[in-house]
């Protein structure tokens, strides 16, 4: 199935993009999308936001659906979900 990814703020600085589309297996979820982005772009992070041992972002790393509010890593995506990654701590 496709999702697909938009970046803000600091995160789009690192990375360098706006957004991503991304082929992952039906029944995916919010954690495991974490960590392919994290293997996809951990490498454009600054230090302590990315563990490549762990596989595991920094705890402030969010998955929000757009419109819809933050997501539990556990939770299941569906096809076609806008997602958009967020600091917690960005505040608003």
């Amino acid at each position: 199935m496709k999702v697909k990814v938009r970046f803000a703020g600091l995160f789009r600085r690192y990375v360098g993009e706006r957004e991503a589309e991304f082929e992952i297996p039906d029944g995916s979820t919010a954690g495991d999308l974490l960590v392919l982005l994290g293997k996809t772009y951990g490498h454009c992070l600054p230090d302590g936001l990315w563990d490549d041992e762990s596989l595991k972002f920094h705890r402030s790393m969010r998955l929000a659906r757009v419109d819809a509010g933050t997501i539990d890593p556990d939770e299941t995506l569906r096809e076609g979900d806008e997602l958009l990654v967020i600091f917690a701590l960005a505040g608003g």
